[in-house]
């Protein structure tokens, strides 16, 4: 009897030990854990997705976690911020949409950055474009208002979506307009809502706009095709990719208020308020070590992206940076409201 109870009562140490030590939440390492990702967006073929998915992947390895990156939108996403435990189990990798949806008044103020906890930048993507129809009567955004004058029943419905990096780029080219050819001219550029890359290219071929905002490597394949129906030119990026030969708002002269403008996407990791600093620190070792392979940088490279690592806390003076300089484009700025097509 004495036996068996010895036996019963190492067996129940044992097993206490073994549950202690299949815990995760407090677990203060990613090593092990099953890493949700999610992104602001709904599409699994733009540069959201596309990032997410590269970075996960090397990263992955680094942390020696399992990583699932979920195209849950930007809404889903930035709330999943706010409610999900700072315990590593649940990851935002987002651009800059992150602070522009909250500046813009898309999204409400508790999405704030300062409510979360900013971690490296894993990417930055310079392929932020304008695409029209092949046969458009215009080959760049600076030939647009030369097209208006000569056709002066004519409009330009430009797709974007509210409170993002499309959003920047249109009111910056219609105040670009406005300033060189007057405010009556810049009134017949307006402004079509679109969602999704897919759901813009949709619009187009639809003939309910006449330029679309998406990635370049998205839109890559349309401007190769000779399908009449779907092809596509490029009319204008927000910054140089290099290697490629289409021209940025610099190259074209696109100014704000007087001065050279580019802008690019930068891709950064974000968690819930409260993570450990040991979670952190991981993180950042690990962008860090996958940043120098030439297996991620080749990846990223493909698609016309590129790694640019900061850590967490040069990444958070970046991009806090980055938003106090646009914001007073953002409040001098028509809404978009304004400048929808009725």
């Amino acid at each position: 009897m004495k036996g068996s109870m010895k036996k019963y009562l190492v067996g129940l140490i044992l097993g206490t030990i073994f549950i202690g030590c299949g815990k995760t939440e407090d677990n203060k390492t990613f090593k092990g854990k099953n890493v949700r990702v999610v992104i602001g967006s709904t599409s699994t073929s733009g540069d959201s997705y596309l990032i997410a998915d590269t970075a996960s992947r090397h990263l992955e390895k680094a942390l020696d976690a399992k990583i699932k990156v979920d195209a849950v939108g930007a809404a889903e996403a930035l709330a999943t911020m706010q409610s999900a435990k700072p315990d590593g189990n649940t990851i935002m990798i987002f651009h800059d949409m992150t602070y522009l949806g909250v500046d813009f008044g898309a999204y409400d103020k508790e999405y704030d950055l300062k409510n979360m906890t900013i971690g490296p930048r894993v990417a930055q993507n310079p392929g932020a474009i304008w695409a029209a129809k092949k046969d458009a009567p215009y080959n760049t955004l600076v030939e647009i208002p030369q097209y208006l004058i000569d056709n002066p029943d004519k409009t330009i419905r430009m797709a974007c979506e509210a409170g993002g990096v499309s959003h920047i780029g249109f009111i910056t080219y219609y105040d670009w307009v406005k300033k060189n050819y007057g405010e009556d001219l810049a009134k017949r550029i307006v402004v079509v809502i679109g969602g999704s890359t897919a759901d813009k290219t949709q619009l187009l071929w639809d003939n309910n706009c006449d330029v679309i905002f998406a990635d370049y490597t998205s839109l890559k394949d349309y401007t190769e095709t000779d399908d009449k129906k779907i092809a596509m030119k490029f009319v204008g990026l927000l910054d140089n990719i290099e290697g490629v030969d289409v021209k940025s708002y610099k190259d074209m002269g696109i100014t704000l208020d007087g001065k050279d403008f580019a802008f690019s996407k930068d891709f950064l990791v974000y968690m819930p308020k409260g993570v450990a600093p040991e979670l952190i620190k991981e993180l950042d070792m690990a962008a860090n070590s996958i940043s120098k392979t030439s297996e991620y940088n080749e990846a990223l490279g493909k698609m016309k992206y590129r790694s640019e690592y900061l850590d967490s806390t040069s990444a958070a003076q970046f991009i806090n940076n980055k938003r106090d300089g646009i914001k007073k484009l953002i409040e001098t700025s028509p809404s978009l409201d304004e400048l929808v097509k009725k």
